[in-house]
């Protein structure tokens, strides 16, 4: 497979491209069509795309405001199976800019760091079109179970970051295009890749613990207001998490930092997996 790397005038100070350039940065999901005529606008839905390392975070508009709760304790077993409805994912999308009959980005299984759910939802590539001077990108199914529209968010290409630290109890990456970032750490346990959340909660007759154990998996998606600030998040898995910060102002100096060196090692042992400006 050909992975797209014709970058103009950009500066990478680490890390290989997979993707190109117009696909950099942090989109939502405007709506998503399938071949019945039916449409679906309510579910939040986010890609933050970086040089290579991707997230996508899915939360369903039918899922409880549980903001004011304190943690897993304050929630109800029945909002806690809520929350295992949601569908999120991070590792890395390749590009093939010269597949027929449209160029095509794909998310193979070994391309995963951690999902949400267990099982993929949506494992077919995407045929990618991008319209409206590349702030709209259409990505429709090969087979036509769906076409999903994209929009580019404001302030999110003035630079590109995927940080990850990773230790013996689970993985974590930090994903940042711009003024908007996406925090994201895997669960502590090994689920198996053929259920989804509901059912291994029913295989485990809905045990208390093991509920808790499956949920607890973070994906925060975050804003900030200007350059320098912290990122503040909007939405996340851990509804209890949205409004605060993500502790991470230290962003901002990447680039200066980072000038120079091919592997950077940071405060907390985050390390700079790629790093991209324009």
């Amino acid at each position: 497979m050909k992975h797209d790397a014709s970058f103009q005038d950009a500066k990478f100070i680490c890390g290989s491209p997979t993707v190109p350039e117009q696909m950099i940065g942090c989109w939502e999901r405007l709506t998503i069509r399938f071949p019945d005529g039916t449409e679906d606008k309510t579910t939040r839905v986010i890609w933050l795309q970086t040089l290579s390392g991707v997230s996508d975070i899915r939360i369903p508009a039918s899922r409880p405001h549980l903001r004011q709760r304190k943690g897993f304790a304050d929630c109800s077993n029945d909002e806690l199976l809520k929350l295992a409805e949601q569908d999120c994912f991070c590792g890395v999308t390749l590009f093939d800019s010269e597949a027929k009959p449209f160029p095509t980005a794909s998310w193979p299984t070994q391309a995963y760091l951690f999902r949400f759910q267990p099982v993929i939802t949506f494992p077919e590539p995407g045929w990618i079109e991008w319209r409206n001077s590349g702030t709209c990108m259409i990505e429709k199914s090969p087979s036509g179970a769906y076409e999903e529209d994209w929009r580019l968010q404001p302030e999110s290409r003035s630079f590109a970051a995927h940080l990850a630290k990773r230790d013996a109890a689970s993985t974590t990456c930090l994903y940042v295009a711009g003024e908007h970032a996406v925090y994201a750490r895997n669960r502590a346990v090994h689920l198996p890749a053929d259920k989804t959340l509901l059912e291994l909660t029913r295989d485990a007759g809905y045990e208390r613990d093991r509920l808790e154990a499956l949920v607890d998996c973070e994906f925060s998606y975050a804003r900030r207001a200007k350059s320098g600030d912290d990122y503040d998040i909007v939405v996340s898995t851990l509804p209890w998490r949205e409004g605060k910060s993500l502790g991470c102002p230290w962003v901002q100096d990447l680039v200066s930092k980072a000038a120079g060196s091919e592997i950077l090692v940071l405060d907390d042992n985050w390390t700079v997996e790629s790093l991209w400006c324009p």
